[in-house]
């Protein structure tokens, strides 16, 4: 196993078919990938399962079962979600081909995750918000949603062949600041926004619309140790001269 292979988990949010979970993992197989997660399937482990993961079950009984998304994606430095859904709200999108570029290069020295959605309503607004960026795979109007083993397989395959001109681009810093790092600066940003009365004070709308935007804005970049630590020192000068005003 390469080693960037080894570094992205794709992750089922919700799965309702055990089918669908065999089909992923069979698909994963197929291009050299073997980190399958879900976060609180309806149906596994399964007999259908194993059937449909005929010449990958290595890859299923390998499977990591997570109560929520929150422990699904801990120790991660880059979370995307592959969806239909796209607006405002719900940041970034990149076609297929775009966004697999962008994954393969954050892997090669730091862990991703891809998340996909339930079958029936695809990731939530809360589970999105929890992305970097997202995936669009381009389909027929008729027929926009893919099946969702389908959409694992069809983003394996994009990533298995971004390879060589992922590495022919500007290579990610070695080493970017983890999902958790990022959570405690975004929880000290805020307070710092309190601080500062950057919101007019009662406005929670405006206040969530600020930090998502932010979000998207640093998880889109990926930022590194050394780049987190400087924007720490941009808060705690903030802080001090705040603190002497007072």
């Amino acid at each position: 196993m390469k080693k960037w292979k080894d570094n992205i988990s794709f992750v089922l949010v919700g799965p309702r078919e055990a089918g669908n979970i065999g089909a992923a993992a069979r698909a994963l197989k197929n291009l050299g990938f073997s980190r399958l997660g879900l976060v609180a399937p309806e149906k596994y482990p399964s007999d259908e399962a194993v059937w449909f993961a005929h010449g990958a079950l290595d890859v299923l009984e390998k499977t990591q079962v997570f109560e929520n998304l929150e422990d699904a994606v801990k120790g991660k430095t880059l979370v995307v979600g592959a969806t239909r859904r796209t607006g405002k709200q719900r940041g970034p999108v990149y076609r297929i081909k775009e966004a697999a570029l962008k994954i393969r290069q954050y892997a090669g020295e730091n862990k991703a995750a891809i998340l996909f959605g339930r079958e029936d309503r695809g990731l939530l607004n809360a589970e999105t918000g929890e992305c970097a960026f997202l995936i669009n795979i381009p389909a027929d109007a008729k027929m926009p949603s893919y099946n969702l083993s389908q959409a694992v397989l069809l983003v394996a395959y994009e990533l298995s062949f971004a390879k060589g001109e992922g590495e022919k681009r500007k290579k990610a810093p070695a080493r970017l600041a983890s999902r958790e790092e990022m959570q405690y600066f975004y929880e000290r940003l805020e307070k710092s926004l309190d601080m500062l009365d950057y919101v007019p004070r009662g406005n929670k709308d405006m206040e969530i619309t600020i930090l998502r935007n932010i979000k998207h804005i640093l998880g889109r970049a990926g930022i590194a140790g050394w780049e987190l630590r400087m924007l720490h020192g941009l808060l705690s000068q903030a802080e001090m001269k705040l603190k002497r005003q007072s």
